[in-house]
């Protein structure tokens, strides 16, 4: 679980028409200012030009075209960028859900795997919180507000005794 990404490659297009699907998940919404720093540091991790991004966004997400791009490995690492950036903010609203469960069942996705990917994404996230946190009971919590069942939650708290 330390590794969400399973030390998956991007090149140039691939790591692109994330950034453009970030940008357009971003955007349903309203683009908050950390979910634009994520943007802005996996770009910029990933050799683009972060003083692009106002271009990438312009030039919008056609899943169609991306299709071809986002397969595999890749498409799965997209589909947990997204649910990592749908918690930058805190919350998830129900525009991202039906944005990703779109994203989804475009790049062929079923319910089910996204579901997972899903639960992978939440996982990690509260692994690194408890990393921070050494507090069982905040852990617990911040578990159950990312809608973790109890035996997901105790699978990361007693990881960190």
């Amino acid at each position: 679980m330390d590794d969400l990404y399973g030390g998956i490659q991007l090149n140039s297009e691939q790591s692109t028409w994330i950034c453009r699907g970030l940008l357009d998940l971003a955007a349903v919404d309203g683009v908050h200012d950390t979910e634009e720093a994520l943007i802005r540091e996996f770009y910029g991790s990933s050799g683009g030009d972060v003083e692009s991004l106002e271009q990438l966004a312009q030039d919008g997400f056609d899943l169609a075209a991306a299709q071809g791009v986002l397969t595999g490995q890749v498409r799965d690492g997209f589909l947990l960028s997204c649910y990592m950036l749908i918690y930058a903010d805190g919350q998830q609203s129900e525009l991202e859900k039906e944005r990703i469960a779109a994203y989804a069942e475009g790049l062929g996705v079923t319910a089910s795997e996204l579901d997972t990917l899903h639960t992978q994404a939440r996982l990690y996230l509260l692994q690194m919180l408890a990393v921070g946190l050494r507090n069982r009971d905040a852990v617990s919590a911040a578990g159950a507000a990312l809608g973790l069942s109890g035996e997901q939650i105790a699978s990361i708290a007693h990881r960190e005794d």
